[in-house]
């Protein structure tokens, strides 16, 4: 393997372990330890195979010379003896080849988790997103199972993937297997743009600011780049010749190394405002994240605040005459006003003796109230939206 790519890969893999661990500083300084969430820890298990892709790759060109079981002519296979050092290095060769499809498809199929993962936080309280949500979790499952079966069971028995001599054919062929990158290739596009399917039509009718909506768009358009760097690889890979095996571990690096970047932006693009904030002296601490509980103000219903009915929360993500918000996940809002409103008092008259605003009392009981604090920094573009909260997306993003 040349010298060239051996500090590319593990350049390529200091920088993706970096940018988690940067993730993990991006979450802690917002929601803390105790409030972290799954895809957090599942983005540790990322680090892990995409170390594990590296070293696979490296193994290919610095120990078994990029040698694999195809590319080889009948008279090649019908000579080449058992015993000798090549036909070792073609065997090691072609089982190391297996491992780097598993460990490249399973590092993909982890980063696209945590990505749905992240996006259901998002997308908490908007209308008809958890069917969304559901749907791709198992279009993922599906997708990664039909990968990982079409990998091992293509090609019986299994240990034809190594064999030599009869020649086993294409789908034995673990390096430049045609079903291998077809199933892969269809598989992981088509989940790359469901993934984008979910967010971008959501930004564009939501209410947030223009500007925020091209900035958002293009954070959540990275699958794009991952999909193009796999169509790439795919197509060296099939063009490589003998070279191919070579060819599938240098590009399954990059792709990977892209998709690190990709699944981790969100988290660095609200790492790099509260940096900016730093540097610009705009940051306080004390007032860094005031957020209101949502899980007990209730969909449909009314609320009462001093005598009058106070206005539903719309979700800043959520289309116009969509009032849906029933989730306990906290969403911090931001404005100018270096001072915010009152704390909101909601009642749910719905417990016998409950006490309305008019001073009339229904037997005697117990009162169930919940308080909501807005409070906010940043306007919104929109001249007709500046009186309303700005989702900073902290809780969710950060």
């Amino acid at each position: 393997m040349a010298e060239n790519f051996i500090a590319e890969a593990f350049s390529l893999l200091a920088i993706g372990l970096i940018v988690i661990a940067l993730r993990w500083v991006s979450r802690l300084m917002t929601v803390g330890f105790t409030n972290l969430a799954f895809d957090d820890y599942l983005m540790i298990v990322a680090g892990a195979l995409y170390s594990a892709e590296t070293a696979l790759a490296y193994l290919v060109g610095a120990k078994w010379h990029g040698l694999a079981n195809n590319s080889m002519t009948p008279e090649e296979r019908a000579t080449l003896s058992p015993d000798s050092m090549k036909y070792k290095l073609i065997v090691g060769g072609s089982k190391n080849q297996i491992c780097g499809w598993m460990v490249y498809t399973s590092l993909l199929w982890t980063l696209k988790t945590c990505m749905l993962i992240f996006f259901s936080r998002l997308t908490v309280g908007v209308s008809n997103m958890k069917i969304r949500i559901r749907i791709g979790a198992v279009l993922l499952a599906v997708s990664y199972l039909a990968t990982i079966l079409s990998m091992l069971l293509s090609c019986q028995p299994f240990h034809r993937l190594w064999q030599i001599y009869p020649d086993p054919g294409n789908l034995c062929y673990p390096a430049i297997s045609t079903l291998y990158v077809a199933v892969v290739i269809t598989l992981n596009a088509s989940t790359d743009f469901y993934l984008m399917s979910v967010p971008l039509p959501m930004i564009w009718q939501s209410r947030l600011a223009t500007k925020k909506k091209w900035v958002l768009s293009v954070m959540f358009s990275g699958g794009l780049l991952v999909t193009a760097a796999g169509i790439l690889r795919c197509v060296l890979i099939l063009t490589a010749g003998a070279s191919g095996a070579a060819q599938a571990g240098q590009w399954s690096i990059r792709e990977s190394f892209i998709a690190v970047i990709v699944g981790n932006l969100p988290m660095l693009y609200t790492l790099v405002q509260r940096i900016h904030q730093y540097g610009s002296g705009s940051f306080n601490r004390s007032n860094d994240k005031k957020s209101y509980p949502l899980g007990s103000y209730k969909t449909g219903g009314s609320s009462r605040m001093g005598g009058k009915k106070a206005k539903k929360f719309q979700h800043p993500l959520s289309m116009p005459n969509d009032t849906a918000m029933d989730s306990d996940e906290r969403i911090v809002v931001d404005s100018k006003q270096e001072s915010g409103p009152p704390p909101i008092v909601v009642s749910n008259d719905t417990l016998p003796g409950a006490v309305h605003g008019g001073g009339r009392q229904h037997n005697t009981g117990i009162r169930v109230q919940t308080d909501l604090h807005i409070e906010s920094s940043d306007d919104v573009d929109d001249g007709a939206s500046r009186k309303n909260p700005y989702h900073r997306f902290s809780d969710s993003m950060g």
